[in-house]
């Protein structure tokens, strides 16, 4: 007979995290691995998908937690992994259109993407779904680790240890990749100059 929180045919976690304290932590880090699956992905669509299979592969793997870490880095990593195969076959699924009219909507759509959140004189724009299809576009453009460092650093408010930690990588490396971000995110929501 399986205890509660126990997989049928698995022995108990020996060293690890019980089922109960890794719901707890779970839900304490969900903001964190939330952002961190958005962040790989490119996009929120599939987030809670990827979420749930990380955290069922967690779940299998909580005899492999070690007590006394971070279980927010642990599982983070996991979600990482999940996040990139779920990339790996959404591109292999994807097919482009050969249509021109198909074609033309769709150049026309990106260049509509790009338009400015101000106008030449420095004032907000009306329409302030332009500048997040904007910066959506933008964020697009980063690598999915540039990406994650600065989504976690900018909208977690996590200190570049903690986002080394999540991703296995350097507090510099961190730090470098969020700062580089910034500069090309500024870059691209510059409002371009009109011509006289």
């Amino acid at each position: 007979m399986t205890k509660p929180g126990q997989f049928r045919g698995q022995a108990p976690a020996a060293g690890g995290i019980d089922a109960d304290a890794f719901a707890a932590e779970f839900k304490a880090a969900a903001a964190v691995l939330w952002t961190l699956a958005a962040a790989v992905l490119g996009r929120s669509t599939a987030v809670d998908d990827v979420l749930q299979e990380a955290a069922v592969i967690g779940l299998q793997k909580r005899d492999q937690f070690t007590p006394g870490t971070s279980f927010t880095a642990w599982l983070g990593r996991i979600v990482r992994f999940v996040a990139q195969n779920h990339r790996r076959r959404e591109r292999r699924r994807r097919t482009e259109a050969t249509d021109p009219a198909v074609i033309g909507e769709t150049v026309a759509g990106r260049a509509a993407e790009a338009a400015p959140a101000i106008d030449a004189r420095g004032e907000l724009l009306q329409d302030m779904g332009a500048f997040d299809d904007a910066l959506r576009g933008a964020l697009l453009q980063l690598r999915p680790v540039a990406r994650a460092c600065l989504l976690l650093k900018v909208v977690i408010e996590l200190d570049y240890d903690a986002i080394a930690a999540v991703l296995r990588i350097p507090a510099g490396t961190a730090m470098s990749h969020v700062h580089r971000a910034r500069a090309l995110l500024a870059a691209e929501l510059r409002p371009q100059e009109t011509p006289r």
